[in-house]
């Protein structure tokens, strides 16, 4: 299904919406603290599976796949699998309570919900092209095609989907949102205030701020054990890096070899059969609001592509025809030229069964689509066939080459290592021609010489004890044989080693004192005077002015208003506030201007702010019932899930 998402496709974006809905709820019982899991034991769970819910297994494969799509969806590379499994042991299990306790409510999809969505729903412009089913083969097809389902295991998502959609609908149906609130909300979201701000900076303090060394030494002799054995254990290691691309005697393909390779790749030689087409459109009117196509105007459609194609047929340039009349503007200009066309591709299955049946230079009668008629013209026409050794071989050479030096790359570390256990490194190195390196001393998260970033390389030297025999290292593109030459252990720097970071500690915490106690200043003599101005400038701040801005709204050295002084809204003109912390900085503010917004805005947003408003509510109404969902089923032993099981799918350990 997550496949079937990704392609592109007004089949695929309609389905997308509902499946949206299956996640919207998963989101919110995955934000439940404590998760659907909390204390739940593996008692009776299969031994191909994790989890069970009201008897169905959560099966090792359904996980699997599960993960597969999450990581193919993300983009996430192979070894981030053991993270995301728990993560897909989660998703299968909360969607089979929710279908579980759908049905438990009598809200289970049934046939007739099922036909109704194909006839009416999203898939209804791929399924019912103008109302007509496209017949069961070409059902099969499509699904097969863009959703890699059988038809019942399709259908049964989409019955899913409606259950879930039926259950969420309950859950929402009784919020309710007053017009207070709204209003409320309306005054929140659009009142704008105007006012004077004097803001303190720790980096400003911080050039006032001295430290001397005195100071230092009793700051270092009081957090000393922060700085125990934080300088990292070092080792110096030798090695020979392996080279498949840098052998001293890099091999070539034979003759043999090359054809050998082409047997057994004959299939990526195959060119299918293809042709070169021309296409004219002449497009249908747009659906109405009751989702149907005026039939005047379809009709009106129909004769204008009819005319087009008696003009065809009184031999008119098929390229002229298509650059006067063709609605698709892309093509248009090319004189209707659409390339080329593979068989098999499966696009437009109605213009592909056309096109492979003309001969080189036919032109079609009108093929009736979902969108509008179309004439077709095949240019040029080239059939199946395979690509020759020779034509192929600029493709397979540089490939067999590659391997056939991996593979000699490979036997060589081998040799490399063996040789090096009884002869030493550096003769085994010089005997094979390869150079010997040097890393000097480096910690595990080190670039190494020659290799860079390598964590396989470094969590292998690191976990090797000092001169012990070499060890052949796969690198991502090349083999290194490693020995550890010297170990120096994790030690504790010396005061002079840190003096220089303690400094910056010191000067850090100092300014942040200073900066609270000179915020917290500056707002008790501006509260008691009623005048920023001057006590901003008794502690050598600087006051500045906003404009009139919304709670959204961003201003210099304070940012976002909501987020950095959400006071200010609450506040009444004249009013003062109290010292505002912004971690690096320091803050008062005293408001000018409270300016509310009038009714007319009041009118023009109204609904959108109810419309957030109930989704809100929403989601906090079933996360309500998830929650209570959750208690319950586990109480019942509803819900059974083996904690072993997940953990060990992730390697963690007790």
């Amino acid at each position: 299904m997550i496949r079937f998402l990704q392609t592109p496709g007004r089949f695929q974006k309609a389905l997308l919406v509902g499946f949206l809905s299956i996640v919207c709820i998963m989101m919110v019982v995955t934000l439940v603290p404590g998760g659907i899991f909390n204390d739940i034991g593996g008692r009776g769970v299969g031994a191909n599976s994790v989890a069970k819910v009201d008897g169905q297994e959560v099966t090792n494969k359904e996980v699997d796949m599960v993960a597969r799509n999450i990581m193919q969806q993300r983009h996430y590379p192979e070894q981030f699998k053991p993270y995301i499994l728990p993560q897909a042991v989660d998703e299968l299990v909360l969607q089979k309570v929710y279908l579980q306790e759908a049905k438990r409510l009598g809200l289970e999809a049934t046939d007739e919900d099922l036909r109704y969505e194909m006839q009416h729903g999203a898939p209804a412009q791929a399924l019912y092209p103008n109302g007509v089913f496209i017949g069961a083969d070409q059902y099969r097809d499509l699904i097969a095609t863009q959703t890699n389902l059988s038809v019942p295991q399709f259908e049964q998502e989409m019955r899913d989907q409606l259950t879930l959609r039926k259950l969420r609908s309950v859950i929402g149906a009784g919020v309710f949102v007053s017009n207070q609130e709204v209003h409320d909300a309306f005054i929140k979201l659009k009142t704008k205030v105007k006012f004077d701000y004097a803001v303190l900076s720790i980096a400003d303090l911080e050039k006032s701020v001295a430290v001397d060394d005195s100071e230092l030494r009793a700051y270092f002799e009081k957090n000393q054990q922060q700085f125990a054995n934080t300088i990292p254990e070092q080792r110096k290691v030798k090695y020979v890096i392996v080279d498949p691309a840098k052998l001293p005697n890099p091999a070539k393909a034979s003759a043999e070899e090359l054809q050998s390779y082409y047997r057994q790749h004959a299939a990526e030689f195959r060119v299918p059969e293809s042709v070169k087409v021309r296409h004219i459109l002449i497009k249908l009117p747009l659906p109405g609001p009751d989702g149907k196509v005026d039939s005047k105007q379809a009709d009106a459609a129909r004769a204008k592509a009819q005319d087009v194609l008696n003009q065809l047929h009184k031999g008119a340039d098929f390229a002229v025809l298509a650059a006067k009349y063709s609605d698709d503007a892309a093509t248009a200009k090319n004189g209707g030229s659409v390339g080329e066309l593979v068989q098999g591709s499966g696009s437009a299955p109605e213009i592909e069964k056309v096109a492979f049946g003309l001969g080189k230079g036919q032109s079609s009668d009108l093929i009736a689509t979902g969108y509008g008629f179309e004439i077709i013209r095949v240019d040029d026409k080239v059939s199946a066939h395979a690509r020759s050794l020779e034509d192929a071989r600029a493709e397979i050479e540089p490939i067999v080459t590659a391997q056939k030096n991996q593979r000699n790359a490979e036997q060589l570390a081998h040799t490399l290592e063996a040789q090096a256990k009884t002869d030493g490194l550096e003769k085994a190195a010089a005997k094979n021609g390869l150079p010997l390196q040097d890393s000097g001393y480096i910690s595990r998260n080190d670039s190494i010489p020659g290799i860079g970033a390598a964590p396989q390389f470094s969590e292998s030297v690191f976990n090797m004890k000092a001169n012990a025999a070499p060890v052949a290292i796969p690198l991502p593109r090349s083999i290194a044989v490693a020995q550890v030459a010297e170990v120096k252990p994790p030690a504790t720097p010396t005061f002079e080693q840190v003096k220089d970071r303690l400094a910056v500690q010191l000067k850090q915490q100092k300014a942040q004192s200073l900066l609270a106690q000179k915020s917290q200043e500056m707002s008790e003599k501006a509260r008691s005077s009623h005048n920023l101005r001057e006590a901003a400038k008794a502690v050598g701040a600087t006051v500045k002015t906003s404009e009139l801005v919304a709670p959204d709204g961003q201003v210099p050295d304070l940012g976002q208003v909501s987020s950095s002084a959400p006071q200010v809204f609450e506040m009444k003109p004249g009013d003062i506030s109290q010292a505002i912390n912004l971690g690096q900085k320091g803050a008062v503010v005293a408001l000018l201007e409270k300016q509310e917004p009038t009714d007319a805005e009041f009118n023009e947003i109204k609904a959108r702010i109810k419309s957030s408003l109930l989704e809100r509510k929403r989601s906090e109404a079933e996360e309500v019932f998830i929650t209570s969902l959750r208690d319950r089923m586990e109480k019942e032993g509803r819900v059974i899930v083996d904690k072993k099981k997940v953990e060990a799918l992730s390697g963690a350990r007790d």
